[in-house]
């Protein structure tokens, strides 16, 4: 049977359900342009990994997306994280028994210029999942045009 779930935001006290949402937190701007050869276009990825990168069945673990803003304007961008269980040991593109079906979860990042913002999403495994592994992706996408996509595993023991 499988279960849809949803992306939860984190209440107060920072607790959810099945999957707590951060918000975008601005870390520091950048005072000046980043040079040309690390950042060009509109948007750089820094980063994106799971902290702890492996969890026990039913434990959570957050996934953090990092970029910089490569460009002296504010951007509004749309980033949507989508995740999916897998097994090494299951053939055929099924998700494994006993693991839900995640429904993308779409949020808005505003960046100033040159601005780098962390992102973040806690995902909560399930026990009686079977899965080895959950594989998040997050497309970055402005005005229709995908600007960046990366993504990140979770190792499940």
């Amino acid at each position: 049977m499988l279960r849809r779930l949803f992306a939860i935001p984190a209440t107060a006290a920072g607790v959810a359900v099945l999957l707590a949402a951060g918000s975008a937190a601005p870390a520091a701007a950048r005072p000046s342009s980043p040079p040309p050869s690390i950042c060009s276009g509109v948007l750089r990825v820094n980063s994106f990994a799971f902290d702890p990168p492996s969890v026990f069945a039913g434990k959570s673990s957050a996934a953090a997306l990092t970029a910089t803003n490569c460009t002296g304007q504010s951007q509004a961008v749309a980033e949507t994280w989508t995740g999916r269980f897998s097994s090494d040991s299951s053939s055929g593109t099924g998700i494994p028994p006993g693991c839900p079906v995640l429904d993308p979860y779409p949020r808005p990042v505003t960046f100033g210029p040159h601005e780098r913002v962390t992102t973040s999403t806690t995902y909560t495994t399930f026990a009686g999942c079977t899965a080895t592994r959950l594989t998040v992706t997050v497309t970055i996408t402005q005005g229709g045009t995908q600007l960046a996509r990366r993504s990140a595993d979770l190792v499940i023991m």
